[in-house]
């Protein structure tokens, strides 16, 4: 007996137009991504990026990459790129911060983090911090449960920051 593949619609609207060659290479690196070809995700990043040199999103993506696969050092030089061309981004600063956890520098990274910005979002900024702090106080803490730790602070920030959002988008229809 053969195992069904369950597809959502979308799901399989994308996979059919990507048959078809009209996929772009990041929604090709996107796809490679998902399905763990880290090397095939890369690969197909770089092609867009040559074909949109200025693209932050495209490096952002390929950043990440670098440290799904655990390639702490290219994951940060990739964030330390982002943050060259547009200081302050809070997601390449935020991934910096983790990239340097990975590769065993805790304490310099926390501290960077403990002053972690993202302008108009305070929860976010919040919960990274308050999470550094704590982290700074643990420092035998493995590298890889210091960084979940700090991915889960800021999911709680975003958490947080959209609620208080909606609760104001919903006062000023009153």
């Amino acid at each position: 007996m053969r195992p069904r593949l369950s597809l959502t619609l979308p799901a399989l609207l994308l996979l059919s137009a990507c048959l078809l060659g009209g996929c772009s290479p990041a929604v090709r690196g996107s796809m490679a991504l998902t399905a763990g070809d880290y090397d095939q995700a890369l690969a197909r990043y770089n092609e867009a990026l040559a074909q949109d040199p200025d693209s932050i999103p495209l490096r952002q993506r390929i950043g990440l990459t670098y440290f799904t696969k655990k390639d702490y050092a290219s994951a940060e030089a990739s964030f330390r790129d982002i943050l060259q061309r547009q200081p302050g981004e809070p997601n390449a600063a935020f991934y910096l911060g983790l990239s340097r956890i990975g590769k065993g520098e805790v304490r310099p990274a926390l501290d960077e983090l403990t002053r972690f910005s993202w302008p108009g979002k305070y929860y976010h900024q919040k919960y990274v911090r308050d999470e550094a702090v704590l982290l700074l106080r643990h420092e035998t803490m493995p590298p890889a449960e210091a960084t979940r730790r700090l991915q889960n602070a800021l999911e709680e920030g975003r958490k947080e920051q959209n609620l208080i959002e909606l609760d104001m988008a919903r006062g000023l229809r009153r």
